[in-house]
């Protein structure tokens, strides 16, 4: 079992060697990186043959919604030390994103699509076709897409921030990096903690000197930050709801703000230590008159909660 990518020989750029990409993952091969078995022509179209990972792209698991902080983190790992190997080798892959993040049946991510790849030597830098949103605010100005490590680490925090936060706030990214500006991260889902916000934000730095000059140095962030507990957004009939685990201790943890009497606004918080039974949090649980107040108790919460575990 495989999968074949069929080139379009009229989209090829004018020039450029059809089996590139193949010669680009041969290159990179890696444990992160999708397995390629061969490269030809069928009636005249080139042909690439590579490993089939059935569970499809974390594009594919997700839909768009939230990933758990903890498992959105892990991937991100992943995809470093995929993207590590690839600087390494001379090459830049260009064109990371969800859709382009394989599952593995393992529960390895691989990097796949290396269409729009290149060596760092290069001179024949192929412009961007398409996720104008990933590019940093230095390749959007020169219309040549990406030119250096720090535009691929750019192109990592951007998939970071969709896998916490949802594509809901996908389509302003969009929108400034139609105007050529820089993606501002700053509506956070509450139960993203504070650490990693700051190490997404630095990844995604307007300014290249200022990100994380290497896809090394990112994992290094995201290991930092990885949550004690890792919450994500549960289903609720009114209000906001999230689960949370704490591996380490064996302990589940959920929240809720809801709507209380006269118009308040109630955030209540409970854990569950090895299953002997739910125990609210009472110090944590308060009522707020307004629904921003609330929402920022919230975020302070599990914030803390993600990050000490209690």
């Amino acid at each position: 079992m495989c999968a074949a990518k069929y080139l379009d020989p009229s989209r090829l750029t004018p020039g450029s060697f059809a089996y590139a990409e193949a010669q680009a993952m041969m290159v990179a091969r890696h444990e992160n990186v999708v397995q390629i078995f061969s490269a030809d022509a069928e009636d005249g179209i080139p042909v690439i043959r590579m490993e089939y990972l059935e569970a499809g792209s974390v594009e594919d698991r997700y839909g768009g919604r939230p990933v758990a902080v903890g498992d959105a983190v892990r991937y991100m790992e992943e995809a470093c030390w995929g993207v590590e190997h690839l600087h390494a080798r001379g090459l830049l892959h260009r064109d990371i994103k969800p859709g382009n993040l394989l599952l593995h049946g393992d529960g390895r991510v691989k990097i796949s699509d290396f269409g729009l790849s290149c060596f760092t030597n290069s001179s024949a830098v192929i412009p961007p076709w398409s996720y104008t949103a990933h590019l940093p605010p230095e390749a959007l100005k020169t219309g040549l897409g990406i030119e250096s490590a720090v535009g691929d680490v750019y192109a990592l925090g951007i998939t970071t921030y969709r896998l916490l936060n949802g594509d809901r706030d996908f389509e302003s990214i969009r929108e400034l990096a139609s105007l050529k500006a820089a993606a501002v991260l700053s509506n956070w889902l509450p139960h993203v903690h504070p650490k990693l916000r700051r190490v997404i934000r630095k990844a995604t730095h307007s300014q290249p000197g200022s990100r994380y000059q290497s896809a090394w140095d990112f994992r290094h962030g995201l290991e930092a930050a990885r949550p004690v507990v890792s919450w994500f957004p549960s289903t609720s009939e009114v209000g906001n709801s999230w689960s949370g685990w704490d591996g380490r201790r064996q302990a589940a943890w959920r929240a809720y703000l809801e709507p209380a009497s006269r118009d308040r606004w109630a955030f209540r918080i409970e854990r569950d230590l090895n299953g002997k039974g739910w125990r609210k949090i009472g110090a944590d649980c308060l009522l707020f008159p307004e629904y921003k107040d609330a929402m920022r108790h919230s975020a302070l919460i599990l914030g803390r909660v993600a990050e000490t575990g209690r």
